[in-house]
């Protein structure tokens, strides 16, 4: 039934049963104790009638039983107190005589064993023996023996103290008033305590209600959006915790999901800027590679077209590489070969590289270093990559007769190593997007279509700088130079 999918309700059901369960076990109990704590006391304060009635009269004389003796003790006892029933057992507990009427007794014998146990030992009571007007029941009892001239035991007698009449009386105690207020306020309170137990759980059970609300309204909301718990389930118990670490995960899903759409979004960028950047290349080269099989040009205009289609098959190459590159540097595949090497070594080296075509081009390429020992920890492999894609950077947005400088300065833990050029600059606005992948500022520099660039160089710039676990810095003016700035950590001393 859909009524017990309910939390609340399953635990209103299962509480109900269980107070009843433990009401009805704790009447039994409490029934059974009182009956027993009844019995016990009334075996104690009769525990010695057996032995007072046994010493007052003389109940086995010469011929054998003494009867009008023992009807009299009977009838004295039972004057006394009419619950008490008396008997007199030979020594191996069978019933000599009574004071009953004919048939009333059912038994002709008695166990011996509970009564020796009650003589032995009276401290543990109630203790139980075979009720003679019964075949099954048992009852409390007393018992004295009685001794010959000789001082030897000759019989007992034995005194039921609970017995028909006691069973009677009892009976109809049943219906007594006190017992029914017993019961009934047992019950009340049992009911009271349900109650309370009910509205205890529908009271603890409200924030989870709440919790799971807000839960249903989460997915019909397609998973979007964060989970919106109330003020109040910011308590610090398990349902508090529980909704704490609810709204985390779904904040972490939006994260996700914002993550996950801009992934998808910078994919789609990229393929149409990789189709696009592949297609200029790929077009030309074909083209040229075209005029010259369907015509006759002289070996002048041949050798250009073949240049030409030389220079972007080079270009769509140069495009490839940093594309492997960079989606490599981004696949998280890739950690730093961390060592300890000199960092002017490696600048000086590079530098050289490029030293030809800055002269060509009239520009000055220098470096500047206060300590030219300087160590770092990095790897080698990449960081002479990113100080290429700098270097190259540079030399395309900065003219002819300009300069370039790589500085090179430390304090006690790290190094920063500055490329700088008095170029082109970066308008501001274009500043924040000038490590994003295939980004290409409009300019209007001679030098820039000279060089040439696939819009990848200082997005792999920045992907080694992150994987270095540190930061890269720009500072620029339109048309008043560009200084890209990092830190590298030095070896531990």
């Amino acid at each position: 039934m859909k009524i017990f999918q309910h939390l609340y309700l399953r635990l209103a059901l299962a509480t109900g049963l269980l107070f009843i369960v433990v009401g009805g076990v704790l009447i039994g109990i409490s029934t059974r104790t009182s009956e027993l704590y009844a019995l016990e006391t009334t075996q104690r304060i009769n525990r010695d009638i057996a032995l007072h009635a046994a010493e007052d009269m003389p109940l086995i004389g010469p011929t054998g039983v003494n009867e009008v003796a023992l009807k009299e003790l009977a009838h004295h006892v039972m004057f006394i107190n009419p619950i008490v029933e008396v008997y007199l057992l030979d020594i191996d507990g069978r019933i000599l005589s009574h004071a009953l009427p004919k048939g009333t007794v059912l038994r002709q014998q008695v166990d011996m064993a509970p009564l020796k146990r009650f003589m032995r030992d009276s401290s543990k009571l109630p203790i139980f023996a075979d009720d003679p007007r019964s075949s099954t029941d048992s009852k409390i009892f007393s018992v004295s023996p009685i001794l010959d001239d000789a001082g030897d035991v000759s019989a007992y007698l034995y005194t039921v103290l609970n017995g028909k009449d006691y069973d009677g009386i009892q009976q109809s105690l049943a219906n007594s008033y006190n017992l029914q207020t017993g019961v009934a306020t047992i019950a009340a309170a049992l009911c009271f305590a349900m109650i309370g137990g009910l509205l205890l759980f529908f009271l603890l059970t409200r924030r989870l209600r709440r919790l799971a609300s807000a839960v249903s309204r989460y997915r019909e909301d397609s998973y979007t959006g964060a989970i919106d718990i109330d003020s109040q389930q910011s308590t610090k118990d398990e349902v508090g915790l529980l909704g704490a670490a609810i709204t985390d995960m779904s904040e972490r899903i939006e994260q996700q999901f914002d993550a996950q759409t801009e992934i998808d979004r910078n994919r789609r960028e990229l393929i149409a800027n990789v189709s696009h950047d592949l297609r200029t290349p790929v077009s030309s080269v074909q083209g040229f590679l075209e005029t010259l099989m369907v015509k006759d040009l002289d070996a002048s205009a041949q050798k250009d077209y073949i240049r030409t289609a030389h220079k972007h098959a080079l270009r769509l190459n140069e495009l490839i590489g940093e594309l492997f590159e960079l989606s490599t540097l981004e696949s998280g595949n890739v950690e730093p070969q961390w060592e300890n090497f000199p960092v002017m070594e490696l600048i000086q080296d590079i530098v050289l590289d490029h030293e030809v075509s800055a002269r060509e081009r009239g520009i000055t390429l220098t470096t500047e270093a206060a300590n030219e020992s300087l160590q770092v920890r990095a790897d080698i492999a990449m960081i002479h990559r990113l100080l290429e894609n700098l270097i190259h950077n540079a030399l395309r947005h900065t003219p002819e007769g300009g300069a370039i400088t790589v500085r090179v300065t430390d304090d006690a833990q790290r190094v920063q190593v500055q490329v700088s050029d008095n170029g082109d600059g970066i308008a501001s606005q274009d500043i924040p997007r000038i490590f994003d992948r295939f980004y290409q500022r409009d300019t209007d520099s001679t030098s820039d279509s000279a060089m040439g660039g696939t819009g990848l160089g200082l997005a792999i710039v920045k992907r080694i700088v992150d994987l270095h676990r540190s930061q890269i810095a720009v500072r620029s003016e339109d048309s008043h130079g560009t200084e890209f700035s990092f830190w590298l950590p030095q070896p531990a001393r």
